[in-house]
């Protein structure tokens, strides 16, 4: 009865970040809309839908086996907080706060807590090399984002929801962009979803910003296309390798048992 409860608690817990008061869905639905800025609408919609709504959908399917969810909702968390002060954006503490609540509640219902043994880490060398090459134009972007912030540019803009700037939440996201993944890399049972997760965050601010060159808070063209070609790598390079590639490297495939 805990394990159906904490499935529902956390398929709500989804509804409250793809819906109201997170807009995730909401602000991906008018970020192809010219008369709104689409690039922080995209960034904010795809970090609420992603990262948390997201996050909180893996663990209402595998409740007792999404470690790497809990660690996406945990770096979105502390970019947020990071985002309060470098962007002055206090409002961000109530998501800060309301996420910090829904995690202790799902938590505690859980009838056995997330496996938190000790991590077993193994670097893959090339997506490594990816996150690295892609850190240094995300924390330029982010205090770029925060600096906007400072001075009430998404005030000016309207891009404002509930109380918070979008300006502080991308700023966030790009953040969330450099340590997912660096932890992508150097952490295998969370690669796949740690890599995808910042794919999909990175590819679709990309893209949108290519379809719209010049808008507020996007890229330059160039920018955009390198960050959609970066998105697709680092979400290849994140797949699980094929049994035939483990075979060619001489690694044993073992086949789970089924129970009798």
């Amino acid at each position: 009865m805990r394990l159906a409860a904490a499935r529902a608690l956390a398929a709500l817990w989804t509804l409250t970040w793809l819906l109201l008061p997170g807009f995730g869905l909401i602000d991906l639905s008018v970020s192809w809309d010219e008369d709104w800025a689409v690039v922080l609408e995209a960034s904010w919609g795809i970090t609420m839908t992603v990262l948390v709504g997201g996050s909180f959908l893996a663990v209402a399917v595998r409740p007792r086996g999404a470690r790497a969810a809990w660690a996406t909702l945990g770096v979105t968390g502390a970019g947020w907080l990071v985002a309060v002060a470098a962007g002055l954006e206090w409002p961000l503490l109530g998501f800060v706060a309301l996420l910090a609540v829904q995690a202790a509640l799902l938590l505690a219902l859980l009838p056995t807590r997330p496996r938190w043994q000790p991590l077993t880490w193994s670097v893959s060398p090339a997506l490594l090399a990816l996150a690295t090459l892609g850190a240094v134009p995300w924390l330029v972007h982010a205090a770029d984002m925060w600096r906007a912030n400072r001075r009430g540019a998404g005030v000016a803009l309207g891009e404002v929801t509930n109380g918070i700037d979008h300006h502080a939440v991308q700023g966030a996201l790009a953040l969330s962009l450099v340590v997912l993944p660096l932890l992508a890399a150097c952490w295998p049972e969370g690669r796949r979803f740690l890599g995808t997760s910042a794919g999909v965050c990175a590819g679709y601010v990309g893209l949108v910003s290519a379809a719209f060159p010049g808008e507020w808070a996007g890229f330059s063209p160039v920018w955009s296309w390198l960050c959609l070609g970066w998105a697709a790598a680092l979400i290849m390079l994140s797949a699980p390798p094929r049994r035939s590639e483990l075979r060619e490297l001489g690694l044993e495939v073992v086949e789970p048992q089924r129970p009798l």
